[in-house]
């Protein structure tokens, strides 16, 4: 369903997968599993009205199969960029099964402009080593926003990752005070609100707010609480 003028959630019940329109084709944000691309990213954009060969870059913002998995039927069908991060890519070429085949490599603060639109990519490592977090602007009838996109929430069991977790979520916390985010949005449903946000859009009345705005504060604190729970789990191990 389109959430802003130029963002749309093509995902799953529990997984997400956020496409950004620009005047020179699409930005898609992660790309669900193998088996349910086809028919949830391709299918839905087609539902929107929406033409999937426009798809010019693929930003895959950590190697699990809900995030990756559906990279090589875009890649084979599309011919998009497929962007990860070094260390990211370095996980995916050990891995079985399907994946995409290496590409772009994105670097920490990196912009990557496409039409009239310009996002940057940040590497947050933490939930895997090199997890790719997004800065998408987005408009709204006329007024601009900045979402702020978390890219791995769930947590490791072990120290090394829990503290480059830590470490990854203060420096987000304060690029994101910087730059005035005031949309919070994640790779799963649970976890920026978008199980109940996306009810909402569908019946929101003309001049009432999007849902998914919530101001730097919130999109601070949500920070403040993934930083709060990674050290929590820090703090219970032997």
């Amino acid at each position: 369903m389109k959430v802003f003028d130029n963002l749309y959630f093509v995902g799953q019940t529990e997984y997400s997968a956020w496409v950004v329109t620009t005047t020179e084709g699409m930005i898609l944000i992660d790309t669900l599993f193998d088996y349910s691309v086809e028919e949830e990213v391709v299918g839905g954009l087609k539902k929107l009205a929406l033409d999937p060969a426009m798809i010019r870059y693929v930003i895959v913002t950590h190697p699990h199969p809900d995030h990756h998995g559906g990279a090589k039927f875009l890649q084979d069908h599309y011919k998009p960029r497929v962007v990860m991060s070094g260390a990211d890519w370095d996980v995916i070429d050990r891995l079985s099964g399907t994946k995409p085949t290496r590409d772009m490599v994105a670097t920490d603060g990196q912009t990557l402009t496409l039409g009239d639109t310009t996002i940057t990519l940040y590497i947050t490592p933490g939930h895997t080593p090199g997890t790719l977090s997004v800065f998408i602007p987005v408009r709204e009838n006329g007024t601009r926003h900045l979402a702020a996109l978390w890219g791995g929430t769930g947590l490791n069991a072990d120290r090394a990752s829990l503290e480059a977790y830590i470490r990854s979520a203060q420096r987000f916390d304060e690029i994101v005070q910087k730059a005035g985010a005031d949309i919070i949005l994640s790779n799963h449903t649970d976890w920026d609100g978008s199980k109940v946000n996306l009810p909402q859009l569908t019946k929101r009345e003309p001049d009432t707010p999007n849902p998914y705005v919530v101001g730097t504060p919130a999109v601070r604190r949500y920070l403040e609480v993934a930083k709060e729970c990674a050290t929590a789990r820090v703090l219970r191990l032997k």
